[in-house]
């Protein structure tokens, strides 16, 4: 996979090209030894040639068949018009990837259902056990009424059905009153633009009085990709991808769309699917995430009338053939010689 074109159209002055050379920041470095220190190890990840390798999460998240289920959903809602899917705060699409979260007051009636559950199913087979256990240990005198007053309902009360009810609740609430669970967002918190090749920060829509306002912007070529690793109480390494600005204290985690991983590949994969995203002498990523918008792209569209790709290749593709395609593409991701 090669450029297709030296200056796509339709793409703003600012617009990442990786085949011409860019200017860095006039200014001086502004980065504090303790900014370093937590948000750069070791040298920047390469800007060389790009592997066409993907995260094995890209690909295990969106599927042929979510491709299809999506757009079954969106027949029955009638979302036909692109500026429709536009209005979101959060997007994936040809023209940026922009990342936003709920409300606090969501994500605490989410984690009431779902924490709720998972605590509850944890422990319900364990306190069952015990009761089990329990009940062989009894003297003689005490009858099962007695030991199911005394023993089983306390507990039960006591320790499972707040977890219970929490899941009960919050499954209601989802269920019957979905907007209240899923409040629009207040902002946005970051963006990477592929038409302006800007990488913007936006103030933190729970932690600011100007959500949705531009915290800090700059060219995705004064940004540089670092691995950052910690390790966990069990002494594995894990890693995730950050963007830092070269000369000011701006960083960037994007773990929201690759979660810290153990797998190094894995991030190097993602930063060079970042890299191809953003630059615009290239298609985009050629996988099911961006088909449903590479005929909106310029670049895209006319590699694809170039190469006479399939508009629905990934859509029309069956299970087998696409985890055939997920296992020769984990293959690929462990032999790359990554720089």
């Amino acid at each position: 996979m090669t450029a297709v074109m030296e200056k796509a159209p339709g793409y703003a002055d600012t617009a990442y090209r990786s085949n011409r050379k860019q200017k860095g920041p006039d200014e001086p470095n502004q980065q504090s030894t303790l900014f370093r220190k937590g948000w750069t190890m070791g040298p920047a990840l390469s800007k060389g040639r790009l592997s066409y390798v993907y995260p094995a999460g890209f690909l295990d998240t969106w599927t042929p068949e979510g491709l299809r289920e999506n757009e079954e959903r969106e027949k029955r809602k009638g979302i036909t018009e692109r500026e429709e899917r536009h209005t979101y705060y959060g997007r994936v699409d040809e023209e940026m990837l922009r990342y936003a979260t709920l409300p606090r007051t969501s994500w605490l009636l989410l984690w009431m259902r779902h924490g709720g559950r998972v605590v509850f199913l944890m422990l319900f087979p364990i306190t069952l056990l015990v009761w089990l256990f329990g009940w062989t240990q009894m003297p003689s005198g005490i009858t099962f009424k007695e030991f199911l007053l005394d023993g089983v309902i306390q507990t039960f009360c006591f320790l499972l059905l707040p977890f219970l009810v929490c899941w009960g609740i919050g499954a209601f609430l989802e269920k019957k009153f979905p907007k209240l669970v899923y409040q629009e967002p207040k902002g946005p918190l970051w963006e990477l633009n592929r038409r302006t090749g800007l990488v913007t920060l936006f103030h933190h829509p729970e932690k600011s009085d100007r959500p949705g306002e531009v915290d800090a912007q700059a060219p995705f070529h004064e940004w540089d990709g670092y691995m950052l690793s910690l390790p966990d109480h069990q002494g594995f390494i894990w890693y995730r991808l950050v963007l830092v600005h070269k000369t000011r204290e701006w960083a960037l985690s994007l773990n929201q769309l690759v979660p810290a991983t153990t797998n190094r590949e894995e991030v190097y994969a993602f930063w060079d699917l970042i890299r191809q995203y953003m630059d615009v002498t290239k298609p985009l990523p050629d996988i099911p995430l961006f088909e449903a918008y590479r005929h909106l792209d310029p670049t895209t569209a006319e590699y694809d009338r170039r190469k006479d790709r399939e508009p629905h290749y990934w859509r029309d593709m069956d299970d087998e053939t696409y985890k055939a395609f997920q296992r020769d593409n984990m293959d690929r991701l462990h032999r790359y010689q990554w720089g």
